[in-house]
């Protein structure tokens, strides 16, 4: 049977997959990596071993479905990373990926330098530490022999596709606009800001459409993996982008909910929305926008709770907690900024909070506060993307988070619209990339016809009780940030 072969490289692991033209799953495999924090606020992967992983998966999934079906290989992964390469494609420093948070410095120097505002109407995007551009300055500020010996910055799908067909030094546009430094209006580099940030024009990668497959596996990877030699390899996207068209239509406002490591609420517009709240990155048609408001620890801050909270390592365990609880868990609140925070805060200089304890109050209610916690934190989200007339009458449930039904059902309740859950809400990411491959080899005419594929499960309706406590659940969720924001930053201060 043809298919489509993907290579998801996330936060804690590689996923390989396999998909047919009608976007079915035919089998994956997962390869783990460990994540480093070696100083407080860094988190850091080694590339080598997620090259490593990513052969690994391959090899085990084709020992269960023949390779000479495949038809194509197409890379996506983790946004907002930062690995510099040499001119052969080899890393020279650990991939500084999206939760690390060491460029602080830099992007308040980007910010005395920039005013926001003329930042972002070029940028789409704040200023933000999670970003690409100020881990270049901070590398050129504390590691200037790795900075001078780059070649280019680029994102973790982008230095496995280098190793994969030789072709290095090279980005699509939804990774391009996540480093902060892409010019959304014309869709080159921003050049003006990389010149005043102190970046050299050629550390910057080629740009490339995600769905390009001019590349052909080389031979070292294709023994490697036991793939065919020049099998066609497609450029893909960011994570992002590829859970986009693996969960929406091709519809303008079409809106879907993502609930993996971090969270987010996205809907595809026409144009970026200057809303500095939110973010923007081009779609993977080169055409259209993805806005996202984004949860910086969503699934991290419930797995989080769940260990060293509530000492539980089966997550079911937790949620049988909080489903005895009721909706508003009597009163107590959850702020997962456990990594600071996106949208709306945008800040590095906030730490986790669960708050509202008495006496009377159980385990059951501490645990029914971090579902809502998060769920409110995205409901936000989705708040901001309904200001700005985006959000659709309905939202797709993806990633692992999905598979909990309480939250599905919280989702419905807070945004008073159902929700759909997707058929396979872990794989949705693996299946966008499949759909992007798809339309560069002819498999589909274009993304709108490759959005057919997507299959959903079930779907989850308001519960109107529910809708109007949280509500009021709500409007004081969303003042507790606020009001601690000056207590946030001198913990941070003693955290440092």
């Amino acid at each position: 049977m043809a298919y489509i072969l993907t290579l998801d490289t996330g936060t804690t692991g590689v996923k390989c997959a396999a998909f047919t033209r009608e976007g079915l799953m035919l089998d994956s495999a997962v390869a783990a990596y460990p994540t480093r924090f070696p100083e407080l606020g860094w988190a850091q992967q080694r590339p080598q071993e997620q090259l490593e992983a990513s052969v690994q998966a391959i090899r085990e999934l084709n020992a269960r479905i023949p390779a000479d079906g495949c038809e194509a290989l197409v890379f996506t992964g983790t946004m907002n990373g930062c690995i510099p390469i040499d001119r052969e494609g080899n890393a020279l420093y650990d991939n500084m990926i999206h939760s690390d948070l060491r460029a602080a410095p830099e992007t308040a120097e980007i910010a005395e330098r920039i005013p926001l505002k003329d930042y972002y109407a070029v940028t789409g995007n704040h200023i933000d530490v999670h970003s690409g551009l100020p881990k270049y300055m901070w590398l050129k500020a504390h590691e200037p022999d790795v900075y001078r010996r780059a070649a280019a910055f680029v994102n973790i799908k982008d230095y496995l596709y280098g190793r994969a067909t030789g072709l290095t030094g090279g980005t699509d546009l939804t990774d391009a606009s996540l480093c902060n430094c892409l010019d959304l209006r014309n869709g080159d580099w921003a050049w003006n800001i990389l010149s005043e940030c102190g970046i050299s024009r050629d550390k910057m990668p080629q740009l490339r459409p995600s769905c390009d497959v001019s590349g052909r596996l080389c031979a070292d990877f294709a023994a490697a993996a036991g793939l065919p030699e020049g099998l066609p390899v497609a450029v893909g996207a960011g994570d992002g982008a590829c859970a986009a068209h693996g969960a929406r239509s091709q519809t303008v406002g079409d809106t879907y909910m993502n609930i993996g490591s971090s969270a987010w609420v996205s809907a595809m517009s026409e144009r970026p929305v200057t809303d500095t709240r939110l973010f923007n990155y081009f779609d993977s048609d080169a055409k259209h926008y993805n806005v996202c408001g984004t949860v910086q620890s969503g699934a991290a801050a419930f797995d989080w709770a769940a260990r060293q909270l509530f000492g539980a390592e089966d997550p079911r365990t937790v949620e049988k907690w909080a489903s005895a609880a009721p909706a508003g868990a009597h009163g107590v609140f959850f702020l997962p900024t456990l990594m600071g925070e996106r949208t709306p805060w945008w800040t590095a200089e906030a730490s986790g909070t669960l708050i509202g304890f008495t006496l009377s109050h159980t385990r059951e209610d501490a645990a029914r506060a971090v579902y809502e916690g998060i769920m409110q934190s995205l409901n936000m989200c989705g708040a901001i993307l309904r200001e700005n007339g985006l959000c659709s009458d309905h939202i797709t449930l993806i990633g692992g988070g999905a598979k909990s039904t309480l939250w599905a059902q919280m989702a419905a309740d807070m945004f008073e619209v159902p929700v759909r859950v997707h058929q396979t809400p872990r794989e949705a990411t693996s299946l966008g990339a499949a759909l992007t491959a798809g339309v560069g080899i002819g498999w589909y005419r274009d993304f709108a016809e490759a959005a057919r594929q997507i299959h959903i499960q079930r779907e989850v309706l308001p519960d109107k009780a529910n809708a109007g406590l949280y509500r009021r659940h709500c409007e004081l969720y969303r003042t507790l940030y606020p009001r601690m924001k000056e207590v946030y930053q001198d913990i941070y201060r003693f955290q440092q």
